[in-house]
């Protein structure tokens, strides 16, 4: 493992049609589950369930396409080895 061939540049991929559908796929997501499961709750727990739902939809969301899809919204690239 001390060659340097094993060494590669890289950077990452994002395609932002993909994840603009993602963000907005959680947002609604998280506005469905509030308006269904948060009835009568404080603004400050609407705020908190809202971010946690959000962000457990989009890690959700961003695993399935990098595992399961074939088009990645995220994808880090190694294109060429560092001299």
């Amino acid at each position: 493992m001390t060659e340097q061939s094993f060494r590669f540049a890289g950077w990452f991929t994002l395609d932002i049609r993909l994840l603009a559908a993602l963000f907005a796929l959680c947002a609604a997501l998280a506005v469905l589950v509030l308006a269904v499961w948060f009835k009568g709750r404080r603004w400050d727990e609407y705020v908190v369930g809202f971010v946690a739902v959000f962000t457990f939809a989009m890690v959700a969301t961003l695993l399935l396409t990098n595992l399961v899809g074939g088009f990645p919204a995220v994808r880090i690239e190694t294109l060429f080895p560092v001299p």
